[in-house]
Parts: C-alpha cells; sequence; structure tokens
C-alpha cells in the first residue's frame, strides 16, 4: 500500500531543516492566541495522536511486544522527553513570543555546538576537526545576530 523511498540522509535533513525553519513562523501565530503552556499541551498531544494513529495503521508498532522491551530505553526517552519535549518546547515558545522567529531560531541553533561538547565529555566521542571547526562557526555565528 504505501512505498518506502530511500533517500540519503543529508537529503533528509535538508528536508527537516525546511520544516523546522517554517514551523516557528506557524508557532509565533499561535501564540498570538494562546499562552506557551496551551501551546506545549496542543502540540504534544497532537505528536502523540499522529504518530500513534500513523504508526498502529501501517503496523510498525506491536502493542504486545512493548512490554518486552528493557527499561532502559524508556528511561532515556523519558529524560528527552522531559527535556527537549517539554521543558525546551515551552522555554521555545515563550521565547517566540518576546522576540522573532528567525532571532530565536538562529540562537537555538547553537546545539550542535553544545552536542560536540556533550558528546565529548558523556561519550567520550572525540569530534573530528571538521565537525570541531563546523561547531565553532555555529557558536560564531550566533554573535552575529545577538544585539
Amino acid at each position: 500500500m504505501f512505498r518506502v523511498i530511500v533517500v540519503k540522509g543529508e537529503i533528509l535533513a535538508l528536508i527537516i531543516a525546511i520544516l523546522w525553519g517554517i514551523s516557528p513562523i506557524i508557532e509565533k501565530r499561535a501564540l498570538n492566541y494562546i499562552d506557551p503552556s496551551t501551546a506545549v499541551f496542543i502540540i504534544l498531544s497532537m505528536n502523540f495522536i499522529i504518530i500513534s494513529s500513523v504508526y498502529i495503521l501501517l503496523g510498525k508498532i506491536n502493542m504486545n511486544s512493548l512490554g518486552s522491551i528493557p527499561l532502559k530505553p524508556f528511561i532515556y526517552l523519558a529524560i528527552v522527553s522531559i527535556l527537549a519535549g517539554v521543558t525546551a518546547q515551552y522555554l521555545f515558545y515563550r521565547a517566540l513570543k518576546f522576540s522573532s522567529p528567525s532571532k530565536i531560531v538562529i540562537i537555538t541553533s547553537m546545539y550542535p555546538f553544545i552536542t560536540i561538547i556533550a558528546s565529548s565529555i558523556l561519550s567520550r566521542e572525540l569530534p573530528s576537526i571538521k565537525i570541531l571547526f563546523g561547531g565553532i562557526l555555529v557558536f560564531l555565528g550566533i554573535f552575529l545576530v545577538m544585539e
């Protein structure tokens, strides 16, 4: 019924960048009518409903096998959900209320630099010179938009 198209990771990343680039503009419009807490509730609820429905309909999730998944992945994903899914999303919406989407997105785009540092410390993954240089450029680029 559905055909999966194999696409290089870089092309998918570009599509994601386009979607993430457009989303804050739409989110800022929504925030003209509701507060950030309500927006986070709506976006997370919609994510759950849409993703659950699509995955169940496509047979991607075997509801019976969920009980056999080890506890560690649940803990890791719960931490990510709290950090990124709720806290960061709420703070992102608060920031959008006070400033322009283009400025907020550029500042929050510092996360690759933070990922490089955190990955080096927590996972002991040494970045290549290219990745390190790219991360530094991202970090420096943020200061170009700061007032």
